[in-house]
């Protein structure tokens, strides 16, 4: 069935924190990528529907923009829109598990006509002249992968067996406490959020029995090298690189922060890169559709830091850096299998966060 309506769920300014007070850093990245995700589909013809925080302006490249109060509940108004909609393209981030439950939630069957408000297709009772079809389309991973992507103990377990090189990974229980300079990561946590930078292992230690992390935390060794990412899109077991990219990353008072990167500033590691990307693609065949994986560069090696199974904060710069539309090519990827990957440009675009 072709693709005519298409449900746009960015979690942070969609209204997922709609209860809760608003992280700045977060709000500003969201709004980067769903705004460039609406330019990029406003382009291309398809009904766009998405919902707002109602804290923030109402994006206008789209049809239908639903507003989100405070005390609503949005994962039913989510529903309600995957329902109605052919497609979905989720931004989440995969804490709590919150990107897995939206893909599931998106994946449910829904009614072949009008379904009752506030009812999913297993609260309806079965009645004559119900039926069923699939859910729409999901234009991202799939939930095995993004199982495995949002836990880095269990990240570094698949890229350890796939022979990738990565950073050993340990529960705080089990880490070798030597003198080194080490980070604790939550170990479902996106990007640098609430991830601390020691010198000394005491006083890791002592941080994470303090605030009480023993938990949520992993422990990594911290990795000499420059930051980067690689993006891209895959699909059944092989990816097509779009970008190589940079990343800014600052330390203060101990605690990791983004702060913005350059898109294909890594471009003479396209090679490199691209071969990375291909055997995660062979390791996680479920990862389809946008695809970040930050790593970082040491001399001539690359070594894996994470998999991020959603459009990352590179994707505002990415149509002006390659000369394309990227959402134009994530969904040919994934409904076309005779599409024919085009030759992109590598323009140095300096995405500010």
């Amino acid at each position: 069935m072709p693709i005519k309506k298409i449900f746009v769920c960015e979690f942070i300014t969609g209204g997922g924190l709609c209860d809760e007070t608003l992280p700045e850093s977060l709000v500003k990245e969201g709004t980067l990528i769903r705004d460039a995700l609406l330019q990029d589909l406003s382009e291309l013809s398809y009904e766009v529907s998405t919902t707002y925080d109602v804290r923030f302006d109402a994006p206008v490249l789209c049809a239908t923009c639903v507003a989100v109060n405070k005390n609503d509940d949005v994962w039913q108004i989510w529903q309600l829109q995957m329902q109605a909609a052919d497609a979905v393209w989720l931004i989440a981030p995969e804490t709590g598990d919150i990107l897995k439950k939206l893909t599931q939630m998106a994946e449910e069957p829904k009614l072949n006509g009008l379904q009752p408000q506030g009812l999913s297709p297993q609260n309806i009772p079965a009645k004559a002249g119900y039926s069923y079809v699939k859910g729409p389309l999901v234009l991202g991973c799939g939930t095995a992968s993004i199982e495995v992507t949002s836990n880095k103990m269990a990240t570094y377990l698949a890229l350890e067996a796939a022979g990738i090189p990565s950073i050993p990974t340990y529960n705080f229980e089990d880490w070798p406490k030597r003198h080194w300079i080490w980070l604790a990561k939550p170990n479902d946590g996106v990007g640098c959020s609430d991830t601390a930078c020691f010198n000394n292992p005491d006083d890791l230690e002592d941080w994470i029995e303090d605030n009480h992390k023993q938990m949520t935390h992993v422990i990594q060794a911290f990795q000499p090298g420059e930051a980067a990412s690689i993006s891209c899109v895959m699909r059944h077991g092989k990816a097509q690189l779009l970008s190589c990219n940079t990343q800014h990353i600052e330390i203060n008072n101990q605690m990791l922060s983004y702060a913005g990167g350059m898109v294909n500033g890594m471009r003479d590691y396209w090679p490199q890169f691209e071969f990375i990307a291909n055997k995660i693609a062979q390791m996680l065949p479920s990862l389809a559709g946008y695809v970040g994986i930050d790593v970082i560069v040491d001399d001539d090696e690359i070594i894996v830091v994470e998999i991020n199974p959603r459009l990352t904060t590179t994707y505002a710069g990415m149509r002006e850096s390659i000369s394309a539309n990227p959402a134009e090519l994530v969904i040919n990827t994934l409904t076309n299998p005779d599409f024919v990957w085009p030759t992109l440009q590598r323009n140095l675009v300096s995405i500010d966060v």
